[in-house]
């Protein structure tokens, strides 16, 4: 059966990321998928390959193999055991190959995900890459800077896809937030694995409530204790918790009304200002590796590389 393997352009490039997403576009078009790390600094501990292997389990897909130590002859010669033996199993194995763009000699297709940098060169990783090379991914790329790398790429022969930088792939969880914050849940947690894509401050607006707090799904709300008139307007269906700050205690009317439409409280005794000062570094603790995330790159993919070249890359 088919072998896929990606290649990054450096550490973090998003190769796990494509891993998932591609795993999700492979089960979504009725096909069985594996997954193998080639190489990892902690086999047994390795966070990518528990992961995949939660995310395949979902899918009833197979186990996912323990990585090899970092590489030399003897452990390359393992992984080509290794996918071997998941070839029999399924219609295709996706492994995720060692930080640098140049593949491993297993044969098959070879993706490239190059995380965008100024200070990086795109064409030196398709370079890199070799003659199996099926598909290029430049990830992560700031939304001015699109043109440029798509201009970059334009007399590529292969499928490309040019992903701009997403907030759904930088949310965190209300539970993150809320131990961020240092702070305490006013009713028993609700939602607490929800994403939060973006904040929204509460304070004296000009602009009526929905007209303010619907523009943007996932916002957790950022208010003062004692404004229950603000709490009541951002309780919609797109805020995904709501922050108390300061000193006090919420009504028991905000309370009962957050219990019935289930929309989280945070209480934390530091005023407005501070706490979103305190924001900073939140983004520090944003991981990848969640389904929800996969799903949502497997979308981008759909979206920036298009279902056809998405196809031809799992087939």
């Amino acid at each position: 059966m088919a072998v896929l393997q990606i290649v990054g352009n450096q550490s973090g490039a998003g190769k796990t990321s494509l891993a998932a997403a591609l795993l999700v576009a492979t089960n979504a078009a009725g096909k069985k998928a594996a997954y193998y790390k080639a190489f990892s600094d902690a086999p047994g501990l390795d966070a990518d390959a528990a992961f995949i292997g939660l995310l395949l389990q979902s899918h009833g897909g197979p186990s996912v193999p323990a990585p090899g130590k970092p590489i030399d002859a003897h452990d390359l010669a393992n992984t080509q055991a290794a996918i071997a033996s998941l070839q029999s199993e399924v219609d295709l194995v996706i492994v995720e190959g060692p930080d640098a763009a140049t593949p491993l000699d297993i044969g098959g297709k070879v993706v490239l995900v190059h995380r965008y940098s100024r200070q990086a060169s795109i064409s030196d990783s398709v370079s890199q890459a070799g003659p199996l090379l099926a598909g290029i991914i430049v990830n992560a790329t700031p939304i001015h800077r699109r043109d440029e790398a798509a201009r970059d790429l334009a007399g590529q022969a292969l499928p490309v896809a040019v992903i701009p930088e997403s907030r759904g792939m930088l949310t965190v969880t209300v539970e993150q937030l809320a131990n961020h914050l240092g702070g305490q849940w006013v009713l028993d947690p609700v939602h607490a694995d929800a994403p939060v894509e973006r904040f929204m401050i509460g304070g004296n607006i000009m602009d009526e409530g929905p007209t303010y707090f619907d523009r943007y799904p996932n916002q957790a709300v950022i208010t003062r204790v004692e404004r229950p008139d603000i709490q009541m307007a951002s309780m919609c269906d797109k805020t995904c918790c709501i922050v108390l700050t300061g000193p006090g205690e919420p009504t028991e009317y905000i309370k009962a009304e957050a219990l019935k439409r289930e929309v989280p409280l945070i209480q934390v005794r530091t005023n407005t200002m501070d706490t979103v000062e305190s924001l900073a570094g939140l983004l520090d603790r944003a991981d990848a590796r969640t389904i929800t995330k996969a799903n949502h790159f497997a979308g981008l993919l759909d979206q920036y590389l298009g279902a056809d070249a998405l196809q031809q890359l799992i087939s």
